[in-house]
């Protein structure tokens, strides 16, 4: 349970003002990057020397994490010379919570003074070349989670008298990225991801839809964290562990404990493409 008592108040900026006033008691820093990671891939916390670090479950308003594999930790600090808030234990909307709580994360990270969003996740591969233990930077994404409650009234005006950006996932900032895989010798291919409601894994039949509609991986989260953080203003970017291929593509079942094994192989993939990413923009 939290040790700061919720206020009784439904206002989401007042929510994300509190949380942030919490992280301000600990830390002054304002954080350029925002990182979120997926299932397995937490323990990328670990590298960012000295940070200041909080237990999720501690913060006002912040959704509780119940999934394997999602700690609930915050970390602020500084990696690779750059200032950085990293979220290891997101939450999801199969979790029965609200989008506007799925995404609180964003918005803190937001309010706190992130303007660059990197998010990771544990795919399953659509896409018959994708194998276990590949890495995929996203260019686009199909929404099956959905966008109601994701936005405020405010910003729904907003997107109704145009559209806030041309693509939600920043090509200056893929391009980036791409560059710092080929630093840490990490082959990043490029696709399209598509995130479904969950938490059982896509069917054989779903999985075929899915492939004819251009995504090349699977997973149930990401797609509206990147949707708010351009609304927001940021640079968004995706990168995805595979864990697996999607049912149908699969001679065996899938298991969250399959997804967390690989992704826990795949994380010094990821810290590597990271921090040379990091390294360059300090």
């Amino acid at each position: 349970m939290s040790t700061t008592p919720d206020l009784p108040t439904t206002d989401l900026e007042m929510r994300v003002a509190e949380a942030v006033a919490a992280i301000r008691q600990r830390t002054p820093l304002v954080p350029q990057v925002g990182l979120t990671l997926g299932s397995g891939l937490g323990g990328v916390v670990d590298a960012i020397p000295g940070a200041t670090i909080f237990h999720t479950r501690d913060l006002p308003h912040w959704p509780a994490s119940t999934v394997q594999g999602h700690a609930g930790r915050l970390a602020v600090g500084t990696w690779c010379g750059v200032p950085v808030a990293a979220l290891s234990g997101r939450s999801h909307r199969y979790e029965d919570y609200t989008l506007d709580k799925v995404t609180f994360a964003v918005r803190v990270m937001h309010a706190l003074g992130a303007r660059t969003m990197i998010f990771t996740n544990a795919v399953g591969a659509i896409h018959p070349e994708l194998k276990p233990a590949d890495v995929m930077l996203a260019t686009g994404h199909l929404n099956f989670i959905g966008k109601r409650g994701l936005f405020t009234p405010g910003e729904l005006a907003e997107r109704f008298a145009g559209r806030p950006v041309a693509d939600l996932y920043s090509p200056a900032l893929r391009a980036l990225l791409l560059d710092a895989a080929l630093q840490a010798g990490v082959k990043l291919h490029q696709g399209v991801l598509m995130g479904g409601h969950g938490p059982t894994y896509e069917t054989a039949s779903e999985v075929r839809m899915a492939a004819r509609l251009g995504a090349h991986v699977a997973c149930m989260s990401t797609v509206h964290e990147v949707t708010l953080a351009a609304h927001l203003g940021c640079e968004a970017a995706s990168l995805s562990c595979i864990t697996n291929k999607a049912t149908g593509i699969s001679a065996t079942p899938l298991t969250h404990h399959e997804v967390t094994e690989v992704a826990n192989e795949v994380a010094g993939k990821l810290r590597g493409v990271l921090e040379k990413y990091l390294a360059a923009r300090a």
